[in-house]
């Protein structure tokens, strides 16, 4: 991960500066897997790509950093470099145990990894269908490969030995062929780090799968970032078991009693709540006929919609206005003003305006 070596060249593409050098230990983007990332002569290097048969190590600098970095990165000049190998490590994680997974998903179904994407999760897409109970087998398969602690091999077939190789790759591939083995599980062809056994790889856990065009969509994460998943999996379970009051093992079983009961009481609030629209609405009726020009009611835990149903319902048979009005004084009030024909006359607009400024309104 450090190494030292010299500058070819030093520019700025697309906006981005960059550094051209005669050798490197940085992994370029390659193989569904992102670059590599570190420190180049004291400038932290944010992604490192192959472009027209250059490899570009790009540079985070500042204004102030830029002449200092023209004189550094002089053509020529011997350079030191170092790969965040924390970075670098819980990538071939997830990445090796993706080739753990599509390798037995391979051999057991015949299914093929015909789309794959890594960051610090790994996603991957395989050409068929699995059940849920096949995915958590493989998963369980995965994981014991991981127990097993089986050797990672990095083998460089010639065109002449590539023939008594069985590995799986994406691409036609004849020359210059890189394949990654996990002896005992898969062969395949690959451009990236890879570790030196499958106990390096952790524990390996699919955190969601989907049909997709025709197949499954499986994201997966491995090592310290499984690790990190379950603790924060173990704390929000800690809570809700404060919450329940339940045990570990029946957390999920309290949750689903309490969104029962939850579910019951609130259908039984909104019939209640319908109830009492409907009683409100009956006793401004009855105020309707009495000729008056205004009607104010009151409904104390009202809500919007309630206010203005009750409102929609009385103007049918009504000339005049209604208001409606909800809240209290920790929260503040509400109001909604109707009538039959609104636009009869400026009456509803000018009530608007005069209580707005006598309620200190927005």
């Amino acid at each position: 991960t450090e190494f030292k070596a010299q500058v070819l060249s030093f520019g700025e593409d697309e906006g981005r500066a960059y550094a051209e050098l005669d050798q490197s230990a940085f992994f370029p983007e390659g193989g569904g897997q992102a670059a590599d990332e570190g420190v180049l002569a004291g400038f932290k290097v944010i992604d490192v790509q192959r472009k027209d048969g250059r490899v570009l190590h790009y540079l985070a600098l500042s204004a102030e950093d830029k002449e200092r970095a023209h004189k550094t990165f002089t053509p020529g000049c011997e350079v030191e470099g170092e790969v965040d190998y924390n970075l670098r490590f819980l990538r071939m994680q997830n990445h090796l145990a993706e080739h753990l997974f599509c390798g037995i998903a391979h051999r057991r179904f015949g299914l093929d990894n015909v789309g794959f994407h890594l960051t610090d999760i790994v996603t991957f897409d395989l050409s068929g269908p699995l059940t849920k109970e096949e995915i958590a087998d493989i998963e369980r398969k995965c994981n014991e490969a991981v127990w097993a602690n089986v050797p990672i091999r990095v083998h460089f077939p010639t065109a002449g030995e590539l023939g008594s190789y069985a590995f799986r790759s994406k691409l036609e591939l004849e020359d210059g062929i890189r394949l990654v083995e996990i002896e005992g599980y898969d062969l395949c062809a690959c451009c990236a780090p890879a570790l030196h056994s499958s106990g390096e790889i952790g524990p390996i856990k699919v955190i969601s799968h989907m049909p997709h065009r025709g197949g499954v969509r499986i994201t997966l994460i491995a090592g310290k970032s499984a690790y990190e998943d379950y603790a924060l999996l173990a704390r929000e379970t800690e809570d809700l078991m404060k919450t329940f009051s339940a045990r570990r093992e029946l957390v999920s079983e309290y949750a689903a009693e309490y969104v029962r009961k939850a579910t019951a009481e609130h259908e039984l609030n909104t019939a209640l709540r319908k109830e009492i629209a409907a009683l409100t609405a009956e006793k401004v009726k009855e105020i309707t006929k009495s000729g008056r020009e205004r009607i104010c009611f009151f409904l104390k835990d009202g809500d919007e919609v309630q206010v203005r149903n009750i409102i929609n319902t009385c103007v049918k048979e009504y000339d005049g206005i209604i208001c409606g009005f909800r809240g209290n004084d920790r929260e503040g009030y509400r109001y909604v003003c109707g009538r039959r024909e609104a636009d009869k006359d400026d009456s509803l607009r000018t009530l608007a305006v005069e209580l707005k400024q006598a309620f200190g309104g927005s």
